[in-house]
């Protein structure tokens, strides 16, 4: 049986599944689809990403009022929910998971010389154990670059006045990315805008964090006079 015949059979599709919509993912980044590559799309990207942070932020909050919940809570912070964008999850799972599976098909279908069907069950516990492991670490080192949810090594309203550096294209009054660093030497990514009288400002303007908007989950930041 040659690979491609391998790959067309019922025990490899959870696997091509998942990684075909990684391929289509990234398909979409390099068409423009999913990039802030237009006016129009950084507008709507901007949006989403502002309701997706408010979103986050109410789900933390109504996780701190359920004590119930805590042991959930607690699993999901384990993997980076909330802490993380959430497509870092889902593609590391992806990806990780979809390989090992394959990897172990193929493995066992040369050695027996053919595919026992009970061996589906086992590839997958084992597949997705590798994909949940993987997502644990890169979940651990996105979330010292990114943190959407507020919950990293310090509050994001600790960071009011804080010094930092535009890291998206442009940071203008409807939606930006600021790289600063917290009172512990934390390296984060936080959203903010400027004021609607303000100038747009490019990557790598030194900015001030004014404020954090309650409303929009949004720092309000200022250009740093030199």
């Amino acid at each position: 049986m040659s690979f491609w015949q391998f790959l067309n059979q019922w025990w490899n599709l959870p696997y091509l599944v998942m990684l075909g919509l990684v391929a289509v993912y990234f398909a979409m980044q390099g068409l423009g689809l999913v990039a802030h590559t237009g006016d129009g799309d950084a507008d709507a990207g901007a949006d989403f990403d502002h309701e997706l942070d408010h979103d986050v932020e109410h789900d933390h909050d109504l996780d701190h009022d359920h004590a119930g919940d805590s042991e959930a809570h607690g699993l999901a912070a384990a993997f980076g929910v909330g802490r993380v964008p959430f497509m870092v999850l889902w593609l590391t799972l992806f990806i990780f998971a979809g390989f090992t599976g394959i990897f172990l098909n193929r493995l066992v279908q040369v050695k027996a010389g053919a595919y026992p069907p009970w061996f589906f069950f086992v590839s997958l516990l084992i597949s997705l154990g590798a994909g949940a492991v993987s997502v644990r670490f890169a979940s651990r080192a996105v979330a010292r670059l990114v943190d959407t949810g507020g919950r990293g090594a310090s509050a994001r309203r600790e960071l009011a006045g804080t010094v930092g550096v535009v890291a998206s294209p442009m940071l203008d009054e409807k939606f930006g990315e600021i790289r600063v660093q917290d009172p512990r030497g934390n390296e984060l990514i936080v959203h903010g805008h400027v004021a609607a009288k303000d100038v747009a400002l490019k990557q790598g303007d030194k900015v001030v964090l004014i404020e954090l908007e309650n409303d929009s989950g949004l720092f309000q930041v200022a250009a740093l006079k030199e």
